[in-house]
């Protein structure tokens, strides 16, 4: 009777575990095939969903979000799906990048300048300059623009001017110069860093600096003789000049440029040269003012004034001595 009983109490423990089994298994397939709750960030705006399908791709397909070819998708779209997941999109953006004298698009997803350019295979050299910080993350529509810099040495050779030195000469009216030696230039060199940006010179640092060769001073002589004696009486002038001197009359009109009457002893000069008011001894001429100009009266040219035309053809045209009296 015992082993009866014994055999009849396992039969029902095995039924006990078979019943458990396939509840579990009834469970499992209910939770498997219940959909997953998820959430899907598109540029961070959250999306909350379910889901029956089992990859992240099938996923974002049932939610109606649409990949482009450079979108950039957390997870991979071929994960597997898990309960609580967060699916990150963030979509590409456009991109301008400006270098070597080109401009080109670059679609790419939301990252550093840094990367950018090297999705757009730009090289940076040590020096060249960047218009955005590395680390900046780019948005639609960004620039980017590299500046290619480099620095070379460069050698230079230049000439020193000529100094000029002067001298007083007791042999010399003043206002009169001769040159007593021509001097020479000088040559020089320097040394200087240059700075190209994108080819074009930018910038210049001196190195170094070094007279190869001194100059040699050009020496003038100035007269210093400042008195004259003419016709017993001694004239005292600042300046003496040699001119070419023509004549004029009232032909010319009654009246000089400074309102003055014309009349004999005035004189018409360039005021660059002679000032006008000037009181002059012209040799031929006699004592004068610079009270007139002319149109045809320029540099060392003097108009001096006859009543006459007769004593004007006389004078004709002559070169003469002008002392600019003091």
């Amino acid at each position: 009777m015992k082993p009866i009983l014994s055999r009849l109490a396992g039969l029902a423990s095995t039924r006990i575990v078979l019943i458990s089994g396939m509840a579990g298994l009834l469970i499992w397939g209910a939770l498997a095939m219940a959909p997953q709750p998820l959430i899907i960030r598109v540029d961070g705006q959250p999306l909350a969903c379910k889901s029956l399908y089992r990859t992240v791709g099938a996923v974002l397909a049932e939610a109606g979000v649409k990949l482009g070819p450079k979108d950039a998708v957390q997870p991979d779209p071929g994960s597997a799906v898990a309960r609580g997941m967060v699916i990150t999109v963030n979509r590409a953006v456009s991109v301008r990048v400006n270098v070597d004298g080109k401009s080109m698009l670059v679609l790419t997803p939301k990252a550093p300048v840094r990367d950018v350019l090297q999705t757009a295979r730009v090289n940076l050299g040590s020096l060249d300059r960047v218009s955005l910080p590395p680390a900046q993350m780019v948005a639609d529509g960004t620039v980017i623009t590299v500046n290619r810099i480099a620095k070379q040495v460069v050698t230079e050779n230049y000439q020193l001017p000529v100094p000029v030195e002067r001298m007083d000469d007791p042999n010399m009216e003043r206002g009169a110069s001769r040159v007593v030696r021509a001097g020479t230039p000088g040559q020089a060199q320097r040394s200087v860093q240059v700075t190209y940006v994108d080819g074009h010179p930018a910038g210049r640092v001196l190195l170094k600096d070094q007279v190869v060769r001194t100059p040699v001073s050009k020496l003038i002589a100035f007269g210093t003789v400042s008195t004259v004696s003419r016709g017993g009486n001694t004239i005292r002038f600042r300046q003496a000049l040699n001119a070419l001197a023509t004549a004029y009359s009232y032909a010319n009109g009654r009246y000089t440029y400074t309102g003055r009457p014309a009349k004999f002893g005035v004189v018409a000069v360039d005021p660059r040269v002679i000032p006008l008011g000037s009181r002059l001894y012209v040799e031929g001429y006699g004592y004068a003012t610079a009270a007139d100009i002319g149109s045809a009266i320029k540099g060392n040219r003097i108009d001096v004034f006859f009543e006459s035309e007769r004593d004007c053809q006389r004078w004709g045209l002559r070169s003469t001595k002008v002392y600019v009296l003091n």
